[in-house]
């Protein structure tokens, strides 16, 4: 077979010895065996060797897996025991937003995107990816997909917001450009996405393909400039999203009714036409995970699934039945949808990525997955302290009017904290964990606190008591927000508890402030209230170093990277 990707060229850079391996790989598989590598399901059953006979049962020898949250100790061995299994070494998979810990759940988890950005280091950004890379080699595993390169230009957009490193295209640049280096430079592969680009939209491609409609100069000079540096630099893989991008596919395709018009993840001008000739990405392109109905909008899914092969993508990533949609891909070879010649390139990229990482070689001589005494590396002190610094440099007074900060217990001795929270979802797990650790540590800083909690009781307190009455008991209100965006909702709003008793009424009685530890956007809710704090992230050390800023014991150090006011949406915000 002739080698039709470069593989001597960026981002893979092999050897004669690595591309022989490549070559001889394929041209000993079957077609079964080849369209198997161009799935990476998730493990879903709890015991590993389950997975395992079901992949032989239906007969798929998977390219490799994501894990979701386990312990160290846990995941190491699951993967021992799938790469004992394979004939070809699996690439395993994370998906990594605010450290190792979405995957291993003593991992470090240092922070959310936008907090690392609101510190203004790259470097910080560079530490978090090495720290997160080093952690998921000592488990064996080798591929984040991240870091998330979008831009946050809509704050109504619920997927992006803290999960981006801000609106500016420049910042998104720099501290993705260090964040892959220090992922590459931890040992684990980095894949940008969400390509073409996420936060132009207000809506969620898990449930329609959503649109990134800027021109295409304006996407030149934005998702365009931040996709290229990193492609110059040498990113290895890129993620294709269910996105549609309409100015560039009519760019390509003048003709293309809007009807037509294809989400990314399946379409041949955005991944070739775009990425792959304008742009010279020779990487590899996986599709976001492929069960959101974004990817189905316009095609059927027996049809979508091997056209997005067929249009440039080289893993499918999650299934909605893994045995279907094997036999979808396996059938489109037959209809002529997907050739066995496009199979082979998508294959060089796979096989060439796994080459880069010498998997090969490890599977050889049996260094594939580290041992046990690896793990040691979980629960560093200097680890910790990153993630503390990181929360230290980022969290941001973004207005204090009435300079009623730092609070000190001998002049505002007793505080009425309202707790603000949404159900857990992927990136925000937690529930009624955070609000219980910010009351104790003010407590612990010499304060009294009465915490909301939505009785009767409290309802006729906060809503109906006097006003008077209320400030003899009370020296100020505080809001704490907890309200992440999530899947399941258009956009992280406040909605205010207690049939709105919570709202901010004696806003000019009571000194009010708020506090989020989650979405940077509340001021287009309450933007009269006097004093705001955003965190970026919700994690205990945050809510520790959040109260120690707020009593003073360290000063505020970041600096937005979002208008915080909303000033287009919300023009007379004081700041």
């Amino acid at each position: 077979m002739n080698i039709t990707v470069d593989l001597k060229a960026k981002p893979y850079y092999l050897n004669d010895e690595q591309i022989a391996w490549v070559k001889e790989t394929i041209e000993g598989m079957s077609l079964d065996d080849k369209i198997g590598q161009l799935f990476l399901p998730m493990v879903t059953m709890p015991d590993i060797n389950d997975q395992i006979a079901y992949y032989d049962s239906i007969g798929i020898k998977p390219t490799g897996v994501l894990f979701r949250a386990m312990t160290s100790a846990e995941i190491q061995e699951k993967i021992r025991k799938l790469q004992d299994h394979a004939d070809i070494p699996m690439l395993i998979a994370g998906d990594l937003d605010r450290g190792s810990y979405n995957m291993i759940s003593d991992g470090t988890e240092y922070g959310m995107e936008m907090l690392v950005a609101a510190g203004g280091d790259t470097e910080m950004a560079y530490k978090g990816g090495k720290i997160m890379g080093e952690e998921c080699v000592a488990v064996g595993a080798h591929w984040n997909f991240g870091p998330v390169v979008d831009i946050d230009m809509n704050p109504f957009n619920p997927i992006t917001n803290v999960r981006t490193f801000g609106s500016d295209p420049e910042k998104v640049k720099e501290f993705s450009l260090a964040a892959s280096r220090g992922m590459r430079d931890g040992g684990i592969i980095p894949c940008a996405k969400h390509f073409p680009g996420d936060g132009v939209d207000f809506r969620d491609q898990h449930f329609l393909s959503s649109v990134n409609w800027l021109s295409t100069e304006e996407w030149d000079n934005s998702y365009g400039k931040v996709y290229q540096a990193l492609i110059d630099d040498g990113i290895e893989t890129i993620m294709t999203v269910h996105i549609t991008q309409p100015a560039y596919t009519k760019h390509f395709s003048p003709d293309t009714a809007d009807k037509d018009i294809l989400p990314a993840s399946l379409s041949e001008e955005l991944n070739i036409k775009l990425l792959r000739e304008k742009m010279g990405f020779n990487g590899l392109l996986i599709t976001d995970a492929s069960g959101m109905s974004g990817f189905t909008d316009v095609l059927p899914r027996n049809i979508a699934v091997p056209t997005s092969i067929a249009h440039g993508a080289d893993i499918f990533l999650f299934t909605r039945d893994l045995e279907e949609d094997f036999e979808s891909m396996k059938e489109g070879v037959k209809n002529g949808i997907l050739t066995e010649t496009r199979i082979d390139e998508a294959l060089q990229r796979i096989l060439g990525l796994k080459a880069k990482l010498n998997l090969h070689e490890k599977k050889k001589n049996g260094t594939l997955v580290p041992g046990p005494e690896a793990l040691s590396i979980f629960g560093k002190e200097e680890n910790k302290q990153f993630a503390v610094e990181t929360a230290r440099k980022g969290i941001t007074l973004v207005k204090d009017i009435n300079h009623v900060l730092p609070l000190d217990p001998k002049k505002q001795k007793n505080l009425y904290v309202i707790p603000i929270v949404v159900e857990p979802n992927y990136h925000n797990p937690h529930k009624d964990v955070y609000a219980p650790r910010f009351v104790k540590d003010l407590e612990e800083h010499g304060f009294n606190v009465t915490l909301y909690d939505g009785s009767p009781e409290q309802m006729q307190l906060i809503g109906k008591s006097k006003i008077k009455d209320f400030k003899s008991k009370f020296d100020a209100i505080i809001y704490f927000m907890n309200v992440a965006t999530s899947n399941s909702d258009s956009a992280a709003r406040i909605s205010w508890p207690g049939t709105r008793v919570t709202i901010t009424m004696m806003i000019h009685d009571v000194p009010n402030i708020m506090v989020s530890i989650d979405n940077p956007y509340h001021l287009v809710d309450a933007p009269r209230i006097p004093t705001y704090v955003n965190c970026y992230s919700s994690s205990e050390i945050v809510v520790d170093e959040l109260v120690a800023k707020l009593t003073g014991e360290s000063p505020f150090e970041g600096v937005s990277p979002v208008d915080a006011f909303m000033k287009k949406y919300v023009p007379f915000t004081e700041d």
